[in-house]
């Protein structure tokens, strides 16, 4: 099994974990995993594409670390809003894409109201409903990745400006 398939997996077990009232840093930290699930499922299949066969098996790890939380939401923001690219000007994207990149924005989000701010709590209810995004988002892109645009989201997510 995959690292973002075995994160998925634990956001749900962590979300649902604790009998009666759950506590903050089971459900805190069942946001972030599902984050980390999306944007690892997303990086794996980037790499994958821009650095093709076993022969680049040893380079993928590097290229991976070169993606920005930042630049990935600036991307995944252009797609939910229209799918206007820097760089790549307009993308007719489909449906599941916009799924894609609108549980990435929200999910990133999220994460980083579970991780920084301790001021708000989070319920059961709350956590489930973007645990449920991220594995929608999974399902998604399984058609989404057959599309075009999805090359051209992968590429967006790496090169993206952070503050466009």
């Amino acid at each position: 099994m995959s690292l973002e398939t075995d994160l998925l997996k634990l956001a749900r077990s962590l979300a649902t974990r604790d009998r009666g009232r759950p506590k903050q840093a089971s459900l805190r930290r069942a946001v972030s995993t599902a984050y980390y699930a999306l944007f690892h499922l997303l990086i794996r299949e980037a790499t994958q594409r821009l650095l093709r066969g076993p022969a680049l098996d040893d380079h993928r790890p590097s290229l991976a670390r070169a993606f920005k939380h930042r630049s990935m939401k600036r991307a995944s923001l252009a797609i939910q809003s229209g799918g206007t690219l820097k760089y790549f000007g307009s993308v007719a994207a489909p449906s599941e894409l916009r799924v894609v990149a609108d549980a990435f924005v929200t999910l990133q989000e999220a994460r980083h109201h579970a991780d920084y701010d301790l001021s708000t709590p989070f319920t059961r209810t709350e956590t489930l409903t973007l645990v449920n995004q991220a594995e929608f988002a999974f399902e998604c892109w399984k058609e989404a990745r057959k599309q075009p645009a999805a090359d051209i989201y992968l590429a967006a997510l790496l090169v993206y400006p952070a503050d466009h």
